[in-house]
């Protein structure tokens, strides 16, 4: 066996061997767990209620301000819900609620700042 068939041999091997290797990795290797991040459901509600509540306390409100406040108000819950079951087809994650978190928050990103400027809030 000479040096240029010895050489070839390597190269084939190593060619079958990136085959391989990639095939593994596309078809037969687990995928990767979903990324995580949380939301705080009870800061936005707080949000919420203290923003409609100062529009009712204000005593300069009229009453079509104080029922268009009621009416958001009550519209707020179904927003929110549409919005959070948007949220992990859009950040391509699992959102946990804060709360059920344990540990450093610092280490999984938090969607709360932008699910707020999204509202309104």
């Amino acid at each position: 066996m000479n040096l240029r068939s010895t050489l070839v041999l390597l190269l084939a091997s190593a060619l079958i061997n990136a085959a391989l290797l990639l095939a593994y990795a596309v078809w037969i290797a687990p995928p990767r767990a979903p990324r995580l991040a949380t939301l705080d459901v009870g800061e936005l509600y707080r949000l919420k209620e203290t923003q409609v509540a100062a529009v009712l306390l204000k005593r300069e409100t009229t009453d079509d301000e104080r029922s268009s406040a009621l009416k958001r108000a009550s519209a707020f819950g179904a927003e929110v819900t549409t919005l959070i079951q948007a949220l992990p087809g859009e950040c391509g994650c699992l959102i946990l609620a804060r709360g059920a978190v344990i540990g450093e928050r610092q280490a999984l990103p938090d969607l709360t700042p932008e699910v707020r400027r999204r509202l309104g809030l």
